[in-house]
């Protein structure tokens, strides 16, 4: 009985105290976000998040040429990449005799044409003549944002699921 008294004494004195501590880690919380925040406009910096799908891949909406297109971000792959049928949609016209550039990709060998996409937006990221591929439909189903594009910005980061382009 002694003890139950005792406890309920210690929460009788602890009770009040629970919401000052809770009101003070959110006070934190908030500076600590606040913080983060101010220093990123401070630099300037733009930031985007893009997690990964089920099958463990980033997919983004991105704006080419003010067309929005999902695309899969392949760090692996050294060059931004369209199929022809996107490239038409956002502008680019390469004729049948510019597939003459040989590009080995996952499913095999193929040749491609040169093009640049004026405009690139991805959220707030902006970046401007991207060199890509063209490739045929039939050699490529999704467009790529390859190295061409990810080497314009200042940095990206993949943590936890997560990747983050950051310009």
């Amino acid at each position: 009985m002694y003890r139950f008294i005792i406890v309920l004494v210690l929460c009788a004195a602890i009770a009040p105290i629970v919401p000052l501590w809770v009101e003070h880690q959110n006070n934190q919380t908030s500076k600590t976000a606040a913080a983060t925040t101010n220093a990123s406009s401070e630099t300037g910096e733009r930031r985007h998040r893009i997690s990964a799908n089920r099958s463990g891949q980033f997919v983004a909406d991105v704006h080419l040429n003010g067309h929005m297109h999902e695309m899969l971000v392949d760090t692996g792959a050294s060059a931004t990449v369209l199929p022809v049928s996107v490239a038409r949609i956002v502008g680019i016209f390469p004729a049948n005799d510019d597939f003459k550039l040989r590009v080995s990709t996952a499913n095999g060998t193929t040749y491609g044409a040169r093009a640049v996409i004026d405009r690139l937006q991805i959220g707030r990221i902006n970046l401007r003549n991207i060199e890509a591929l063209v490739l045929q439909d039939s050699s490529l189903s999704i467009p790529l944002l390859g190295m061409t594009a990810l080497n314009k910005l200042d940095r990206f980061d993949i943590s936890n699921g997560t990747l983050v382009l950051i310009q």
